[in-house]
């Protein structure tokens, strides 16, 4: 879970292109793991090829859920932090290299000590730039956040 936690934190990609045991550059989801296992020897007894199939976290799947899980907290203390407060809401939208319209949002507010604080909220896939869908769009990850 750590090692979830750090790539998070550091918005690293978790997934190498070759995962297979010969690989030299297995991704740095297993290249941590196997790192703090050489550090730690009960570590290593528990992780990759000595943990149960179903546990090694090793799943694309299962990786987007556990950033999913992080995003999801990190959204309650933004909301928690901002309570009552007037915000401001910053978006954005371009297509990305497959010419898929995309959406960037930004929420920006003055916390309880007068700090001006910004947050990014996430990227949404807009299946068009037309006012209706980029506002049908914010109100799904403003009741997403509920």
């Amino acid at each position: 879970m750590e090692v979830a936690r750090y790539l998070s934190t550091q918005g690293l990609a978790f997934r190498g292109h070759d995962e297979s045991e010969s690989s030299t550059n297995p991704g740095n989801f297993i290249q941590l793991v196997k790192t703090f296992g050489r550090i730690n020897p009960d570590i290593k007894t528990l992780t990759l090829n000595n943990a149960p199939l179903n546990q090694k976290m090793t799943s694309p799947d299962i990786q987007k859920e556990i950033v999913n899980a992080f995003a999801m907290e990190i959204m309650k203390v933004i909301i928690s932090d901002l309570g009552d407060s007037p915000f401001c809401l910053m978006v954005d939208e371009a297509r990305d290299i497959s010419m898929k319209e995309q959406m960037a949002l930004v929420i920006r507010y003055v916390d309880k000590c007068g700090s001006v604080i910004e947050r990014f909220l996430g990227v949404e896939h807009a299946t068009d730039t037309s006012a209706l869908t980029l506002k049908a769009i914010i109100d799904n990850v403003f009741l997403d956040m509920d």
